[in-house]
């Protein structure tokens, strides 16, 4: 039998103002990712929140069906915070907080291997310094045939959400028309990553992971809400139809949901 030898993950040019990027735990964008996961039945086991930042998606994992949910993040500052919103749920009696933890490290998780059943990575991916050593410690955490789900930003939405720098200046919003921009000249005014949606697959499958699903996920407008309110309105009802459309591959993330061979 001959076996294809596994390709090479390669680190892609980190962005010149890389930066450790925010949360996006939040009302009807943390549902609406999470509802992915669910309609998959993913929701179930031990589940790593690599990147956790405060902590959102990991109390959200547990409270969708998680036995446990282990957040880590290498600031410190927001593994405190996470600890605090954990505390505060304890004290209103809220039991799910017992089956959350949090620790700070970077690139190497204090767990046992093959430890955990899955791993989320929710616009992580493009923050870190090496992709490749990332995902190497994923797989290295993640028993035989546990899941990953990677959610990183996709350059066909055409704004790029973490905003730019430009001739010293920082511009915190949506910058049109800069995903679609040779990445080598984005990537000197860029503070994040984004990805071709096979650039993410292939940057997942060569860290030794099988590709299960490639998906895509819509724009809320919550945190910036661009549009009218019966607008906005509308555009939500229709999501659900524009997920079984083309117009799906123009979502602001490329979602891949991959295993770890057993």
């Amino acid at each position: 039998m001959t076996i294809s030898p596994m390709p090479i993950a390669q680190t892609r040019t980190a962005p010149r103002y890389r930066h450790p990027g925010g949360s996006t735990a939040f009302g009807t964008n943390l549902a609406y990712r999470l509802g992915k996961l669910k309609a998959l039945g993913l929701l179930e086991g031990v589940w790593l929140d690599c990147g956790c930042a405060d902590g959102g998606y990991t109390e959200a994992l547990v409270a969708a069906g998680a036995a446990r949910a282990i957040g880590v993040d290498p600031e410190q500052s927001r593994i405190d915070e996470a600890l605090h919103r954990r505390q505060a749920a304890l004290e209103r009696g809220d039991r799910r907080a017992q089956r959350t933890e949090y620790l700070c490290c970077t690139d190497n998780f204090p767990l046992p291997a093959a430890s955990v059943d899955a791993a989320l990575m929710n616009e992580v991916l493009e923050h870190v310094a090496d992709e490749a050593a990332t995902l190497r410690e994923l797989r290295r955490v993640l028993r035989p045939g546990g899941r990953l789900v990677v959610i990183s930003p996709n350059r066909w939405f055409p704004f790029e959400g973490h905003g730019m720098r430009f001739m010293g200046r920082d511009f915190g919003f949506p910058i049109p028309l800069l995903p679609w921009l040779p990445y080598s000249l984005a990537t000197k005014v860029m503070s994040a990553r984004n990805y071709w949606p096979h650039e993410l697959r292939d940057t997942v499958a060569a860290a030794g992971f099988e590709i299960e699903k490639v998906d895509y996920v819509l724009p809320v407008f919550e945190l910036y809400q661009w549009m009218p309110t019966f607008v906005l309105s509308a555009y939500r009802r229709l999501m659900p139809l524009i997920e079984r459309s083309p117009l799906r591959r123009f979502g602001v993330s490329t979602m891949i949901v991959a295993k770890r061979p057993a």
